[in-house]
């Protein structure tokens, strides 16, 4: 979704997005619709029987401190905490996503959110508003209940009117600076600094607690437990937010430099020597490393065809030469948004990795290898030095990341 949006900005146009929110949506599902979804989508008498038994005679009732009420039946919804449960709810919502036509459907679960890239924003908004009614129509027909009061309205782009909305059915959404989509903030500007922010946060907090301990533990486990609940702080996700402002990435250096100091007791050496007494690289470098994995599958068709979709094959079939392109690296217009897109900046590192890595056998060599790399220099505007009435200029090696 975010690499659409930055396509569109990159070309001057604009991507806004609905998050939907749905009332108890797990325990809105219809028994009797769900088997006739199920049905429908070819599964066998046996098969449509087990699962009408597992998901009927269910019972339920409260408890308040030593007294029950007494018991009912569940004549909806889905068990949960179950690996079935979430499974069964994917397909009751699957049909969802092909009733919407003027936008895209970006889903996990019950969070659904409606999306549109365009050159106006009067079109998105007119994508936007005619998919939340079709989507609006559905939820009632499958007896789920939006509410509305609680969806979110984000716009990217430069627009005249700062104080823009959607109507989703009866509601007027308001545009907000940034949203929660799945655990991650995004921003109308797309730098992820609001996300960063609460993610410093949360790591220095971590920090503050454990130091507290310090003098109690051995050196194996003060390093167990920063790795498990500080750096553990930044591993979610990070392809989506990776490429992130560089006033972000000054901020998670500090974090990752104060750990290190705290770890070895250390507050005279830099950055970049705690990281070579650590013997790892910065979150970034780390990050990088993550996406060639992610392009290794790719490449070698053994990852989701999402990621297929991004990274496009150069479409060379030549004999393996050294600097043969495997993908293709797009035309962009802008730093601020081309050059945060994941198919520029992958398909710009991708080309450095030295061929003994590009050309292994099987993904398990090629993490094992890759965790071991960085550029000599990096190309990307994170590593890049700004220069003053120049703007910034490619002069510095990735040890520049460090100080």
């Amino acid at each position: 979704m975010l690499e659409k949006w930055k396509k569109s900005l990159d070309n001057g146009g604009f991507a806004g997005a609905v998050l939907m929110d749905l009332s108890k949506a797990f325990d809105c599902v219809d028994h009797e619709l769900l088997i006739a979804k199920l049905n429908a989508y070819g599964f066998t008498r046996d098969a449509l029987k087990m699962i009408s038994n597992y998901i009927s005679d269910r019972w339920q009732r409260t408890k308040i401190n030593t007294d029950f009420s007494s018991w009912s039946e569940l004549k909806l919804g889905v068990p949960q905490g179950s690996v079935l449960g979430p499974i069964l709810f994917n397909i009751y919502l699957n049909d969802l996503l092909w009733t919407i036509n003027d936008s895209e459907v970006c889903n996990f679960a019950d969070d659904t959110t409606l999306f549109a890239c365009d050159k106006e924003f009067s079109n998105i908004k007119k994508k936007l508003e005619s998919s939340s009614k079709v989507a609006i129509s559905w939820f009632k027909r499958n007896h789920m209940k939006l509410n509305a009061d609680k969806c979110k309205f984000i716009i990217c782009g430069k627009k005249e009117n700062s104080d823009s909305f959607v109507m989703v059915g009866d509601s007027k959404i308001k545009e907000e600076p940034w949203v929660k989509l799945l655990g991650i903030y995004i921003d109308k500007n797309l730098k992820f600094d609001h996300h960063i922010s609460k993610l410093v946060k949360k790591a220095n907090s971590k920090i503050l607690v454990i130091k507290r301990s310090f003098k109690y533990l051995c050196q194996y486990k003060k390093k167990l437990l920063l790795s498990s609940f500080v750096q553990s702080q930044f591993s979610y996700s990070p392809l989506v937010w990776m490429l992130h402002s560089k006033q972000a990435k000054n901020k998670i250096n500090r974090v990752h430099k104060n750990l290190l100091r705290l770890l070895y007791n250390d507050s005279e050496s830099s950055f970049q020597q705690l990281l070579a007494k650590d013997n790892t690289f910065t979150i970034h470098e780390t990050n990088t490393q993550k996406l060639m994995i992610e392009m290794y599958k790719a490449r070698n068709n053994i990852g989701p065809s999402l990621l297929k979709n991004i990274f496009k094959h150069s479409g060379y079939t030549g004999p393996k030469l050294r600097n043969a392109k495997y993908f293709s690296k797009p035309n962009i217009r802008t730093q601020k948004y081309g050059e945060k897109s994941l198919e520029y900046f992958g398909t710009l590192i991708w080309n450095l990795l030295p061929k003994d890595i590009k050309e292994v056998d099987n993904v398990d060599k090629f993490k094992s290898l890759i965790k071991l790399w960085k550029p000599d220099k990096c190309p990307c505007y994170l590593c890049k030095d700004f220069v003053n009435g120049i703007g910034l200029v490619d002069i510095c090696s990735c040890n520049s990341c460090h100080n």
